[in-house]
């Protein structure tokens, strides 16, 4: 083994192994230790006076994408690992790949993972671009439209002022999608299903493992019929403007929010929702579970909530990456052993190890990848680490 790329776990020392998913400033993910610490998603307000993404980023934010963007490229083995996810849109392609695959296995409910810089609300505004994301669901949307798997797709973020956002970006940087004519938000119908009735079918099982999953709401919610279009998505929200209390309201103000906005129109077939994180999102998302997980495809990207629910239980994790780089200390400038974690379904969660500069090659030794619920989410760093720590020892 060679001494310079020694790993060493527990108590013994060992390398720094610094998430590219992280702030650097506030976080570290240390081989062979639990301690991984981040700052929660943020959400766009109407307080939120610093969200920039221009000239808020600093030097430091700048410098950790370029590097992980220089790590991917200069070391990816396409051979093994499929497309490298360089840019929105060849990380689209490669994840609608996966995505193919699990939609031609007749899965409907689908999560995806990113665990890029821009890509994560965890980053906060420095660095996480919510235009980024969006222009990823567009392009995934795009792939899978040219495959045959969805006709149109619904991109639903949290509220209007994230899709305000988006379409103030899209105007500054004229980016616009030729084949999107169609895709601002336009909020669908007020739906007429009883919420007292599913309050009590949703809170009667809450907590009830053992319960059946919370049926589909009914007949009214299939798309408002609306002319036909060349476009590929509409962007939208889950909630509107609606303003949700944290108080006992909580509730029933999220699932009257939910069923005036997330709602399918004309030929749209699918969803794909954006970064789930607290008991609002959580609501919001078992409400159109509960809708449409049954009859039609939904993704969700790069969920945060810590507990998922048991309507997410047949779901499948369709692609997840996570890129790492070692050092010895905080104050060495030079990359030492990368590493990239990823999931491409139907393979499970993978291992990639460059240790000299000479590409990934897949860490085949240690634990057997996780098979069971946890397979919805990234592996512990445990796990990470074992598998690393197998391949070097066969160095």
């Amino acid at each position: 083994m060679r001494g310079r790329h020694e790993l060493l776990l527990g108590s013994l020392p060992t390398l720094s192994l610094l998430s590219l998913s992280f702030p650097a400033s506030s976080s570290s993910f240390t081989l062979g230790n639990t301690r991984a610490r981040s700052r929660s998603p943020l959400h766009l307000s109407s307080k939120d006076d610093d969200w920039n993404l221009g000239d808020e980023k600093n030097d430091e934010d700048d410098s950790r994408l370029d590097e992980m963007r220089q790590i991917l490229e200069s070391s990816w083995n396409g051979e093994a690992m499929g497309q490298v996810p360089s840019d929105s849109g060849k990380a689209a392609e490669a994840c609608s790949q996966a995505v193919a695959n699990a939609m031609r296995q007749n899965r409907n409910v689908l999560m995806v993972d990113l665990r890029l810089p821009s890509f994560d609300t965890t980053e906060g505004p420095r660095a996480y671009d919510s235009f980024g994301v969006y222009d990823f669901c567009s392009h995934l949307s795009r792939h899978l439209k040219q495959l045959s798997l969805v006709t149109k797709t619904l991109i639903l973020f949290r509220n209007d002022l994230e899709v305000k956002h988006i379409e103030q970006e899209k105007l500054i940087r004229g980016d616009g999608d030729s084949d999107d004519l169609n895709d601002t938000a336009n909020p669908g119908r007020q739906l007429q299903n009883d919420v007292d009735d599913f309050r009590d079918q949703l809170m009667a099982n809450w907590d009830d493992e053992s319960a059946n999953p919370v049926p589909s709401v009914a007949p009214s919610g299939e798309p408002t019929p609306l002319a036909s279009d060349n476009s590929s998505h509409r962007l939208g929200s889950m909630i509107g403007e609606a303003e949700i209390s944290p108080g006992p309201d909580q509730f029933d103000q999220t699932i009257q929010a939910v069923d005036q906005h997330a709602l399918l129109q004309g030929e749209e077939d699918a969803l794909i929702i954006v970064a789930p994180y607290d008991t609002t999102d959580t609501v919001a998302l078992r409400r159109t579970l509960a809708r449409y997980g049954n009859t039609r495809t939904i993704i969700i990207v790069n969920s945060r909530i810590e507990l998922l629910p048991r309507e997410l239980d047949n779901a499948v994790m369709c692609y997840g990456i996570l890129p790492l780089i070692a050092r010895r200390g905080h104050n060495d400038p030079d990359a030492g052993l990368k590493a990239v974690v990823l999931k491409r379904y139907p393979d499970p969660w993978t291992v990639y190890v460059d240790v000299d500069d000479d590409g990934f090659y897949e860490a085949k030794g240690g634990p057997m990848s996780p098979v069971d619920s946890s397979d919805k989410q990234l592996p512990s760093p445990e796990w990470i680490a074992l598998k690393v720590q197998a391949f070097l020892q066969k160095q």
